[in-house]
């Protein structure tokens, strides 16, 4: 019995690092929704020499991973060489070790030779924003690509990528760890060859870095699978001032399969005096079945977001707000079910008055702030509380103070992760770019240095083409459903997908278009995976997650139980060592019960498991030598 549970914790040990080993980590471009014939791509392309490119529709068939376009280049030999790039000029924490880039290529038979292709990256060592030859570091990886009647992955580590010039310091370094140099380009410059003719003609696309090779599913043109149980609640927001017709509002146009209603709170409603406070509607929602998220903005709703007489984070450290965060919590209190509440959301951002720019570029800040209401919320017994740490999926700036990681709270004080996606909330007709490309980076850092919790998508919406715009675009209702499928595959521990379904920048709602709405409801509504696999722990809406902190600990352990999907289930966590032997075991019911354990354990590595009736998760835990 002692070995048989022995090999059981070795393959969950193996498991539990075999499944990082191959994630999409940065999308530079998959080309998808971009227009038919454009030659300006958003975010900074740029070609040098012997090349000429456009978006183009898909040389072959249509697949998930490629969608229906790619990326076609014209080479006209005259100089020799041509170059395609794009001017990337941000922070992605790659690890040389492990990560690699991709792209995918079609030589065509019709091409005279193959392919000789120098892939170049390039960064920002000294910080300057530019590419400076003598300065900064220069990464080349030489190949040839083979002809060949279909489409390639070509999956290149970073570790084969040797140093090309004598400037920067000579340490490939694009990320916020570290020493934090900028990773300023990606670029692919072909070389004419004796065997090749005048012309030649490539596709490329879905240019990305994974961590370890890219996932994929049977064959390389099919997206990565998911898990059994993996499964993806609904939620909106609707109507902000009256939260408890949102449900209405939906299942009017939509199916009733929604769990959660999201809708934001200002301090104040006039003036600069803080005294807004949630009402009935939350005692509503939960007594229909929905779980409130209430994203408690700290700003007064009359004045302008950045305006001066708006609160900086520094009130709340002061004390400032003490008793109406009192009276906030002691209200929150009186519901008695869970509720979420998401404060000082995409604080990475710049047009917020707790943002990291607006607080004196200061992580430690944000996070003292954050721990001080979440503190005087437990101090009031405010204990049907999760709280959402939430981010925005595009930075702004792109600087290194800047990382979300910096930002985190710690686990003990945050229940959910999340993040919010748009397509686009730039005023006029900004860029059109793909759930994909939006969401990867900020996907991949949450749920890698979070992995204990729920990862959620807390607003999401899309804008409708405008008139003017080519008829080849992407429509809104194509982007829904590429969505709905990248969920399904790259992104499967998302848990929850919040529609932001109102007018703001451009119109967001779920019915902007009839074309819209018929693609929410048959890629989304319809589908079984947005919802509980039937007949599972939680199908009732709930998530079940539990997290241990600290992990690695040398003294003791703090067990967490965030959300369970009955209060009053029975429910099992059980500690084991490496050889299978139960050390400890605790039993009970109830939400965010704090379970302390690891004393006078031995240095070395333990399983934590949460068990209850058809249900059971495990998290790896190591215990360090107590110092002293």
């Amino acid at each position: 019995m002692g070995r048989t549970v022995f090999f059981i914790l070795f393959l969950l040990l193996h498991g539990m690092c075999a499944a990082q080993t191959s994630r999409l980590k940065s999308v530079i471009y998959d080309f998808d929704g971009l227009d038919i014939g454009a030659t300006d791509l958003p975010d900074g392309d740029y070609r040098n020499g012997d090349m000429s490119y456009q978006v183009a529709a898909t040389p072959l068939v249509n697949s998930d991973v490629l969608g229906d376009r790619a990326l076609q280049l014209n080479l006209n030999w005259s100089g020799g060489t041509g170059e395609f790039g794009k001017a990337v000029s941000r922070f992605i924490d790659l690890n040389r070790t492990s990560d690699r880039l991709n792209f995918y290529f079609y030589n065509a038979l019709a091409n005279s030779a193959d392919s000789l292709l120098e892939v170049v990256i390039t960064e920002d060592d000294n910080s300057n924003n530019l590419y400076e030859y003598a300065a900064d570091d220069k990464w080349v990886d030489t190949i040839v690509i083979h002809r060949q009647a279909g489409w390639q992955l070509i999956s290149l580590p970073l570790s084969a990528f040797t140093d090309g010039n004598p400037g920067g310091n000579g340490i490939f370094d694009a990320g916020y760890a570290g020493t934090g140099s900028m990773l300023f380009s990606v670029s692919f410059v072909f070389i004419h060859t004796s065997a090749a003719s005048s012309t030649a003609q490539y596709f490329i696309d879905m240019i990305c870095f994974s961590e370890g090779a890219l996932p994929t599913g049977a064959g390389i043109l099919d997206l990565p699978p998911k898990a059994a149980y993996d499964h993806c609640l609904l939620g909106a927001l609707a109507n902000n001032d009256y939260p408890d017709t949102t449900p209405d509002t939906m299942n009017a146009l939509l199916p009733n399969r929604m769990t959660y209603v999201n809708w934001f709170m200002d301090y104040s409603r006039t003036g600069t005096i803080a005294n807004n406070y949630p009402g009935s509607e939350v005692t509503r929602l939960l007594e229909d079945g929905y779980t409130p998220i209430i994203t408690w903005e700290m700003m007064y709703e009359s004045y302008p977001r950045l305006d001066p007489v708006q609160p900086r984070l520094n009130k709340i450290l002061d004390g400032s707000f003490d008793a109406y965060i009192d009276a906030f919590a002691d209200q929150v209190k009186t519901y008695g079910n869970t509720v979420i509440i998401r404060i000082f959301h995409e604080f990475e951002g710049n047009w917020y008055c707790w943002s990291l720019t607006e607080n004196y570029s200061d992580p430690a800040i944000y996070i003292s702030a954050w721990r001080h209401v979440v503190d005087r919320f437990r101090a009031r017994g405010a204990n049907n509380v999760q709280w959402m740490w939430c981010v925005n999926a595009e930075p702004r700036p792109y600087v290194d103070y800047n990382w979300i990681i910096s930002a985190y709270p710690g686990d003990s004080y945050v229940d959910i992760v999340a993040t919010d996606v748009y397509n686009h909330p730039d005023l006029g007709v900004p860029a059109w770019k793909s759930f994909r490309y939006t969401l990867a980076e900020s996907y991949y850092y949450l749920t890698t240095y979070f992995p204990g919790k729920p990862f959620y998508i807390c607003e999401v919406a899309s804008r409708e083409r405008y008139p003017g715009e080519p008829v080849t675009s992407q429509s809104k209702g194509e982007w829904i459903c590429q969505m709905s499928r990248d969920l399904q595959s790259y992104f499967s521990k998302t848990r929850a997908l919040v529609f932001f379904s109102t007018v703001k920048e451009h119109d967001w709602r779920v019915n902007s278009s009839g074309e819209a709405l018929a693609a929410v409801r048959s890629c989304i509504w319809d589908n079984g995976y947005f919802g509980k696999p039937a007949g599972t722990p939680g199908s009732n809406g709930e998530e079940i997650s539990f997290s241990v902190y600290p992990n690695p600990f040398s003294r003791e352990i703090s067990i967490g139980l965030e959300s369970f999907p009955v209060s009053t289930a029975e429910y099992a966590v059980t500690i084991y060592d490496l050889f299978g032997k139960k050390v400890f075991e605790w039993k009970g019911t109830g939400l965010h019960e704090s379970i302390q354990a690891g004393a006078g354990f031995a240095a070395g590595i333990y399983i934590v498991e949460l068990k209850t009736a058809g249900f059971t998760k495990r998290i790896k835990v190591v215990k360090a030598r107590e110092e002293g």
